[in-house]
């Protein structure tokens, strides 16, 4: 089928919805078939091409499409920016409604004339196109500035006028007037001011009335009288402002007054006289307390500075206190006077026969007879029950110095002397147990006691009616010592190293080892029933007590033996030494709650009874390097813990010190206190 196309030459634009423009317009077109109109539905396709015979916009498909008699009309609508004033043509292709061939297009394209280029007033940036006269109150919008006339006066440009510029008020700086009357005033300017500002008056002759209210850059070298404090800038340093504050330095020829709260003053330090119950401590100061019944409480800055040092003596009877804030503590190892002055508890009460502790305190270890193994990471705050070793009569246990490696026997305490077992060491600070009953060992030993090096690898361990057993290899392998049979041995203790040894034993002997040729060497022999025995780190210093109350000590490796004349008396259950040996401590127990605890601090010249420590069948004491913590178990009761390698952390926590007790502390960082030097009876909390 033949079809060809003759179009209007008139195109009309159907403008939608009153005045609102759209970009949508009416097509009208005749449409022969052999020069025939035809009648019937029609699918039809548009494209605009420009003078280059690019394609600018579409296809539209109309489908269907009603002609009658050739005639059909159609909405086209190609979008914005695409009738721009260049040239545009028509294309148009025709198809019966339904076909799936391809269109077929008219020849030639169609002109688009003038009508539809009404479109491009929606976005055009100027008016050319606007011929006829458009009535103002038809425009919408906002007219840019650069469309209006330059005679038009905007608000963001400099303005000059012609003419006079007249207002009923004016205000504002006026900076920038010239011709304004009153710079050669020679009249009178009445009124308030208002608004009057930066207003040239250095020439004026005439008089100026009114509150002045506005007026700006007056002279300050005209003005008169006096200016009120209140009038002056708050950086101003006023003499009646008792707390002064300078960014930077001030300097004079000199200072006078006590010069109280001035600090990082080099070389000085400033002493202050308290008779109060309650002050805020500075840095770099000393506190004299002369309180009488009452102690002073000397609170510790909240914010100190590296360096800062802080020192208090106690001249009255009301001594003092040394409080902390939040998170604060104070490193109190040193000072002797306070270990075992306070105890805590926090395990379960039970029948406790064996306790150890780490170098540091830190890590403790503690059995139950017939019952398990439980340990502490936190010094003796918390406690967890070691399933994992298993329900046995430990009889005594010991630990590396950093406490992962334990060794625990089964079998004879004095509580429970007919007990059997072996052997049990761990490499994971007690969490999981090894049984050892291999030849030269067995699980039917009652073994006494237990020692190790610092290192854990070397062991030394008791049988009580039977041999002494060592091993260099953590408990894997085991030897008896030559010639250790037919006594009741009872305690045995290692130096650091593992190279020096001592063992006790209930018939009256003492045996210490070397490591030289000689091997094992009996030192004493006698009646008294050794019942413990405890070595200095570097095996020189050893202290053994008996069940009668005897405490014998020796300075040169067990070679003399001499009587100790201490506070203890009754069955001496354990003794403890700090690495040095300087300090000693040691428990008392047996049938009923009536055991006590004994502490020394000079090598056991002289010994005290704590006040704070509970009276109790005490089972066993283990101590930390410094000699700062002490553990203590209670066979039938709890395990106590004293330490005083630091005050409580926060404010729970204090230093006290008595009449004539003095105490310098220097401010070291993380929230840590140091003593550098103490004097008199000082005990920490």
């Amino acid at each position: 089928m033949k079809l060809y196309f003759s179009a209007w030459a008139v195109l009309l634009l159907l403008v939608a919805g009153g005045r609102a423009q759209t970009t949508a317009f009416t097509y009208q077109g005749q449409l022969n078939n052999s020069n025939a109109p035809v009648t019937g539905a029609y699918d039809f396709r548009f494209q605009i091409y420009n003078a280059n015979s690019n394609v600018v916009a579409g296809p539209l498909t109309n489908a269907p499409v009603g002609v009658t008699n050739g005639l059909f009309t159609v909405t086209l609508d190609f979008g914005t920016g695409v009738f721009d004033g260049s040239t545009r043509t028509l294309e148009i292709g025709v198809r019966s409604y339904g076909d799936t061939n391809a269109y077929v297009v008219l020849s030639p394209r169609q002109p688009l004339t003038s009508v539809p280029y009404a479109i491009q007033s929606l976005n055009s940036s100027n008016a050319v196109a606007l011929t006829a006269p458009l009535p103002a109150t038809d425009l919408t919008g906002i007219i840019p500035n650069s469309l209006l006339s330059t005679n038009v006066a905007v608000l963001s440009n400099n303005v000059v006028f012609a003419g006079s510029v007249t207002a009923t008020n004016f205000i504002g700086s006026g900076s920038g007037l010239v011709g304004v009357p009153g710079t050669s005033l020679v009249g009178i300017i009445t009124g308030n001011g208002s608004g009057l500002t930066s207003v040239p008056g250095t020439s004026l002759t005439g008089i100026i009335t009114g509150n002045g209210f506005g007026v700006t850059n007056l002279q300050a070298t005209n003005l008169v009288g006096t200016i009120p404090d209140a009038r002056q800038s708050t950086n101003v340093a006023l003499q009646t402002n008792i707390n002064l504050y300078f960014a930077g330095s001030v300097t004079a020829s000199n200072f006078t007054g006590a010069g109280h709260g001035l600090t990082n003053v080099p070389g000085a330090f400033f002493w202050v006289t308290v008779s109060n119950t309650s002050v805020q401590m500075l840095p770099n100061t000393g506190y004299i307390v002369t309180n009488t019944t009452a102690p002073a409480t000397l609170t510790l800055p909240a914010s100190p500075a590296v360096g800062d040092v802080y020192k208090v003596a106690a001249v009255g009877a009301g001594g003092w206190i040394i409080a902390q804030n939040a998170n604060q503590a104070i490193l109190s190892g040193n000072l002797s006077g306070s270990v075992g002055q306070n105890w805590k508890t926090s395990a379960p009460s039970a029948y406790w026969t064996t306790i150890a502790s780490s170098a540091d305190g830190t890590k403790l270890a503690a059995a139950v007879s017939t019952g398990y193994i439980w340990t502490s990471t936190n010094s003796g705050a918390t406690w967890t029950q070691q399933t994992g070793s298993g329900t046995h009569y430990w009889s005594s246990i010991a630990s590396s110095a950093d406490g992962t490696k334990l060794v625990a026997t089964v079998g004879y305490t004095i509580f429970n002397a007919s007990q059997q077992g072996a052997i049990y060491t761990s490499t994971d600070s007690g969490v999981s147990w090894t049984p050892h009953t291999s030849s030269p060992l067995s699980s039917s030993l009652s073994w006494s006691s237990v020692a190790s090096s610092a290192d854990g690898t070397k062991i030394v361990a008791a049988v009580h009616s039977g041999q002494l057993y060592l091993s260099g290899d953590s408990g894997s392998s085991w030897a008896a010592v030559s010639g250790s049979s037919g006594y009741l041995w009872s305690s045995v203790a290692s130096s650091s190293s593992g190279t020096n040894l001592v063992a006790v034993e209930g018939n009256g002997s003492i045996f210490v080892f070397t490591n030289s040729s000689s091997g094992w060497t009996q030192r004493i022999s006698g009646n008294t029933n050794w019942m413990s025995v405890t070595m200095s780190s570097d095996g020189t210093r050893l202290v053994a007590t008996g069940n009668s109350g005897q405490v014998f000590a020796s300075a040169d490796s067990g070679v003399t033996w001499n009587p100790l004349s201490t506070t203890a008396s009754g069955q001496l259950t354990a003794v403890t030494s700090s690495a040095d040996g300087s300090r000693l401590a040691i428990t008392s127990g047996g049938s009923g709650n009536n055991g006590n605890i004994n502490v020394s601090s000079n090598f056991g010249s002289t010994w005290t009874q704590p006040p704070g420590a509970p009276v109790l069948s005490w089972a066993d004491i283990a101590s930390s390097a410094d000699g700062s913590l002490l553990a203590a178990a209670a066979y039938g009761g709890y395990i106590y813990v004293s330490t005083q390698s630091s005050t409580t952390i926060g404010t729970a926590g204090y230093l006290i010190g008595a009449q004539h007790s003095t105490i310098e502390l220097m401010y070291v960082g993380n929230n840590l206190f140091l003593p550098l030097s103490h004097e008199g009876t000082i005990r920490a909390y």
